[in-house]
């Protein structure tokens, strides 16, 4: 009996089994895409090819309201049977009819709708085109392939057809401005001295003018200091430039800033400190409105001090601005400064005073250097009365401050022979690995970086080591980044590693 029950109720699963999988069947409706290519595959094995072409036509013209053609899978099956002209033409029906019924704006969701499905690009833009050239008096075409191409982040050929839309219906340069500063945030400079350049040529009576020629001097500049090789007439120029600009607006407090700007290249460019300190002191009488910029100049002041070895005038300056902008990163970086120079000049007291204050900072690497400066002098100190080694040391530091670099990297390995197996050795060897990373030494750079961790691991620059030794290797040793994770879980380094030595 349980033999017969049982075979009976097997069937009856059997036939459950069965029946809900033909429901299933019947439950299955194709998509319109897929029903679209199944078509269009059948279509295009007619060999008549007149029949072939009407058909095809015909079906398009069909499926031209449900968007069935415009998916990525059929797109694909449409470029596989070579019949991407028909797909251009009857999409560019749909954008004229979107661009007529529903506006500008729609038209471009609705490409970005296609951006989004991954239709290819060719084909898209080539449709644009051709409804370019068939009303070449409509700009709706026009800015619909700029946002096109804008899509595709192709931005020098939004520029190309952004001049000619303007060339074209003289609008009076607002887009070409719009995109112009769109792009200045991108720092795309030579792209945006192209764009300013053709503003200020092309409207010289703009109540824009001005703003115009001001950042165009801004992404001048940074083109400049991109340079790998830069002519000194380039700075020149440039300096000719803001002068130009001032004439333009006057002295007063919306130049000041151009003042900023020029002191900076006789100061970091040039290496002409009277110069930097005369426009320095200008900038700072133009820019009492404007505490923070005046705060700047006034660093940077102390700097041309520093680097002219007047170190009681650099102090000056930096006393003022902490006082200027209290408790501000900009203080901070002033005290950090002060610091340094007691510490340059052998005041080593007096610069662990500050360097401990600054431990507890909210500005990460300010604290940092901060703390490794701290360590440096404790480490360094109490050796010898004179502290001899130290002070040789915080002298050659001060050497590449003031930009002389032939003279510190001579002094620098002649004291790395002096303090062999001493405790200044890890410090010599971090500053060499940074001066091989600055002359673009790479190996050289590995190879200290890697001899620092390997010997002093628990020093100082033991995870600074770590960390610059893997960003040159890319990250690629796992063993060492999960070396860096162990020893140092409190590092500023530590979520950096994780992230890259995790990466896909």
């Amino acid at each position: 009996m349980w033999k017969t029950f049982s075979k009976s109720y097997l069937l009856l699963v059997f036939f459950f089994i069965g029946y809900v999988n033909s429901m299933q069947a019947k439950l299955i409706v194709k998509s319109p895409d897929s029903l679209f290519v199944e078509r269009l595959h059948q279509i295009v094995k007619i060999k008549k090819e007149k029949k072939r072409i009407k058909q095809l036509d015909e079906w398009f013209t069909k499926n031209i309201n449900n968007g069935s053609f415009l998916t990525f899978y059929s797109f694909n099956e449409i470029l596989k049977e070579n019949l991407a002209p028909l797909w251009i033409k009857y999409c560019g029906q749909i954008v004229d009819k979107l661009i007529s019924t529903q506006g500008l704006e729609v038209t471009k969701d609705w490409l970005t709708g296609l951006k989004d499905q991954g239709i290819a690009n060719r084909e898209v833009e080539q449709m644009l085109v051709s409804l370019i050239q068939a009303s070449p008096e409509q700009a709706n075409p026009v800015e619909l392939i700029i946002h096109w191409y804008a899509l595709n982040q192709q931005w020098d050929r939004v520029w190309l057809q952004r001049k000619a839309l303007d060339i074209r219906f003289k609008s009076g340069g607002k887009e070409v401005s719009d995109f112009g500063i769109a792009s200045f945030q991108r720092q795309q400079w030579p792209l945006v001295n192209q764009i300013f350049d053709y503003l200020i040529k092309n409207y010289p009576r703009s109540p824009q003018l001005l703003n115009w020629k001001q950042l165009l001097l801004a992404s001048r500049e940074q083109s400049i200091q991109n340079k790998m090789v830069i002519e000194k007439t380039e700075f020149s120029n440039l300096i000719q430039s803001y002068r130009e600009l001032r004439k333009d607006r006057g002295n007063n407090a919306a130049t000041a800033e151009t003042y900023l700007s020029e002191a900076r290249i006789f100061l970091y460019q040039l290496n002409q400190l009277d110069s930097a300190e005369r426009v320095y002191q200008k900038g700072i009488e133009l820019s009492e409105s404007n505490i923070n910029l005046q705060a700047q100049m006034k660093l940077e002041l102390g700097d041309v001090y520093l680097y002219a070895g007047r170190k009681y005038d650099a102090l000056i300056q930096y006393a003022q601005v902490e006082k200027l902008v209290k408790d501000s990163p900009i203080a901070y970086e002033a005290k950090l400064k002060t610091g340094k120079l007691y510490y340059y000049t052998g005041d080593f007291e007096l610069a662990k005073a500050n360097f401990d204050v600054l431990k507890q900072s909210t500005q990460k690497e300010i604290a940092n250097d901060a703390l490794h400066l701290s360590w440096v002098i404790e480490d360094n100190t109490g050796i010898d009365t004179l502290e001899t080694a130290l002070k040789s040391f915080a002298t050659i530091q001060w050497l590449y401050e003031q930009k002389k670099i032939s003279e510190a990297d001579l002094a620098l390995d002649q004291l790395l022979v002096k303090q062999k197996g001493q405790s200044l050795e890890d410090d010599i060897l971090y500053l060499m690995a940074q001066r091989a990373l600055d002359k673009k030494q790479i190996d050289q750079a590995k190879m200290l970086f890697k001899d620092i961790y390997d010997r002093f691991d628990q020093d100082i620059y033991g995870d600074d080591a770590l960390y610059q030794y893997l960003k040159l290797i890319d990250y690629k040793d796992k063993d060492l980044g999960l070396q860096f994770v162990t020893k140092y879980p409190s590092s500023i380094y530590l979520q950096e590693i994780i992230f890259n030595l995790f990466r896909p």
